[in-house]
């Protein structure tokens, strides 16, 4: 699969270092490349020296990985792309029509274009909606490197289907966590109830949980709406007061 990506980028492919390796050694997370998602998925590329992109995992109808939701006047609607199938790896999932293109950079700046920071983004999603986008796999992709990069996460984007991982379930995780030299595994909650710490105790990784609770920020359109595509804050208080929102994490339950 071809990449989509601006090398220079701090979210690079190759060599991230930084405080988390420093102070709690080399630490992984790994999750579906998931469309325009919310700030704890950001939060996890934060954390990790190393990011997964779980692109070989079947995909899901009605999940995460080809919408999410954005703030309208009349409340929250969903941003979907429309795929072909319902079934088969995600890196295989493609995209039906280019029709969603501009339905979704309409609603952006129908819902955003008067918010503070739309103009700091406007031109990139104008960009990326002009393309013509076969796989769904890759428009996530591009767009999860490119924003990371804007929010300078220092992280190293591995996709899944080019290591050579022969493993289920659990213990597919620490097999992808020991090739990639992890000391520290920094899994989602809802992870917790099939993810086994005695394989992770076994190979000599800690096991962390995520704990992020959604911060509030300034949103317009009244109540605010917690949960949202990293969009809404990005556009409502900027690349700054989203990393200040990335700050935002409890100690681990």
């Amino acid at each position: 699969m071809s990449e989509s990506f601006d090398r220079s980028s701090t979210a690079s492919e190759s060599g991230a270092t930084g405080s988390a390796a420093d102070e709690r050694g080399r630490t992984v997370a790994i999750h579906q490349p998931n469309y325009l998602p919310w700030l704890g998925y950001f939060e996890k590329i934060k954390q990790s020296d190393v990011f997964v992109l779980l692109d070989d995992a079947e995909y899901s109808s009605g999940s995460w990985i080809n919408r999410n939701k954005i703030k309208t006047p009349h409340g929250w609607t969903w941003l979907t792309v429309p795929v072909r199938g319902t079934s088969g790896p995600i890196a295989d999932v493609e995209i039906v029509d280019d029709g969603w293109r501009e339905t979704h950079r309409k609603s952006l700046q129908a819902s955003y274009g008067g918010a503070a920071h739309y103009e700091e983004f406007g031109a990139f999603f104008a960009a990326t909606y002009a393309r013509s986008w076969e796989s769904l796999c890759e428009l996530n992709v591009h767009l999860l490197r490119q924003l990371a990069d804007r929010l300078e996460l220092d992280c190293e984007f591995v996709r899944a289907s080019t290591l050579e991982v022969a493993a289920s379930g659990c213990e597919r995780i620490v097999r992808l966590c020991a090739e990639l030299g992890a000391d520290r595994y920094y899994s989602g909650e809802g992870a917790r109830s099939y993810n086994d710490p005695a394989l992770f105790e076994d190979a000599g990784i800690t096991l962390e949980y995520q704990s992020f609770d959604p911060p509030r920020y300034e949103q317009r359109f009244g109540e605010f709406l917690p949960t949202l595509s990293v969009v809404d804050p990005l556009l409502n208080v900027g690349v700054e007061g989203t990393r200040d929102l990335l700050e935002t994490v409890t100690d681990d339950a």
